[in-house]
């Protein structure tokens, strides 16, 4: 007996901006196994995830990146109403596949992992199945979290990349990120404007003070094999966050530390495991990435332990 496998589409990513036929691609390779939902906000895709709790789906394809996993990740865990739910199949297809990479996910265009999935799958059984948590930044599901830096440079990454950024793009801010930092020059400056604020972590308060960055993660990797977050994989029901306080110059000398999955050093930041994170920003309000996606937030912002999602590993 086949399982039956619903796929979530965002065609705002980036594969299938370039290839809008790959979504009846996608329905033709699913055929009669499942249903296809295209998704362009949130109420479709929570509308799509009750529709498949309906329809007696037992997995969820995603083809999107990273932002898109975490929106279905909490799409189906509301549909299903704290009752055990179907694993997600990470399918890729975004900007940013982060996530998938940093859980040894294989690499291929959406078409072939679905078919993948869906051969998996026909025997009636369910391929392995890995637990990760969740982030819950302000209300939304997430497994990656950024300020500071980590915002600036997404924010510059997507500016060089025209809309349509790539790892090379990543790989060439990178680099003149680091030319700019071995002459204080006024890129890095621009990417390393402090973020003033007080934390609290699990309840314990944390003087004010500038920072470079706050960030946060329950995968290890933040793209390009940098592995900021090298507790994340050992930890359940918590999450590694980092805060940076070093300068840029000092922070550049740790980034091999950082590549190389090892902790930065005290002069750099400080490394926490935790299940709330509360960031009091000075000037009120503060900017930040949720798995690659850029917002705005006025007053604290809450950082917590999300719902535990199942992937399978395919």
């Amino acid at each position: 007996m086949f399982l039956r496998i619903g796929v979530v589409v965002n065609p705002r990513s980036r594969y299938l901006r370039r290839h809008p036929e790959a979504v009846a691609r996608l329905e033709r390779v699913v055929g009669r196994r499942g249903p296809v939902a295209v998704t362009t906000d949130l109420p479709s895709v929570e509308d799509a995830a009750r529709r498949f709790r309906a329809d007696g789906v037992d997995v969820v394809g995603v083809v999107g990146g990273d932002g898109t996993a975490g929106i279905v990740a909490r799409a189906v865990a509301n549909a299903w109403d704290g009752e055990p739910h179907p694993p997600l199949a990470l399918l890729r297809g975004g900007t940013m596949n982060t996530v998938a990479n940093a859980l040894g996910l294989p690499r291929g265009l959406p078409e072939a992992r679905l078919l993948t999935l869906l051969r998996a799958t026909a025997g009636g059984s369910l391929p392995p199945v890995m637990r990760r948590t969740t982030l819950d930044v302000a209300g939304r599901a997430a497994f990656l979290f950024g300020t500071g830096v980590f915002e600036s440079f997404l924010r510059a990454y997507y500016g060089a990349g025209d809309g349509d950024p790539s790892a090379v793009t990543a790989a060439l801010t990178i680099a003149r990120a680091a030319a700019s930092a071995l002459v204080q020059g006024a890129f890095i400056k621009e990417l390393t404007a402090p973020v003033v604020a007080a934390l609290e972590i699990d309840g314990e308060r944390l003087p004010e003070r500038a920072y470079m960055a706050h960030c946060a993660g329950t995968v290890s990797q933040v793209g390009l094999g940098f592995t900021p977050f090298h507790l994340a994989d050992t930890v359940d029901d918590a999450f590694h966050f980092l805060a940076l306080h070093g300068s840029s110059a000092v922070v550049v000398r740790d980034l091999g530390r950082v590549w190389r999955g090892r902790a930065v050093r005290p002069r750099s930041g400080r490394d926490f495991v935790a299940r709330e994170v509360v960031i009091h920003p000075a000037g009120g309000r503060l900017t930040y990435m949720a798995d690659g996606d850029l917002f705005e937030h006025g007053g604290p912002l809450t950082v917590r332990v999300g719902p535990r999602v199942p992937i399978v590993r395919i």
